[in-house]
């Protein structure tokens, strides 16, 4: 029973003795490779994601002078309509 519960244990490090043997020093390149391609790739989703927020920005800075040209007409006109009840 004890052994068996050893067994993935025991397999998962001989997996990892039996890279080790196939392809020596090559597996520490591999992991830091491995390594090397995600951090790219995080540096990459992150320029995505600050590109796609200037994105949203210049969009909402683009809505918000639409509005404030809108209320800007708004008021004209209700200064306007005063002026023509007096």
């Amino acid at each position: 029973m004890a052994l068996q519960l050893l067994a993935p244990a025991r397999m998962a490090q001989d997996f990892e003795q039996f890279l080790k043997d196939v392809f020596g020093d090559s597996l520490s390149k591999i992991s830091q490779y491995s390594s090397e391609q995600r951090q790219r790739m995080q540096a990459k989703l992150q320029e995505f994601a600050r590109e796609a927020i200037k994105d949203e920005l210049t969009k909402l800075h683009q809505e918000v002078a639409e509005l404030r040209a809108r209320v800007a007409v708004l008021e004209s006109e209700r200064v306007q309509a005063s002026a023509d009840q007096v």
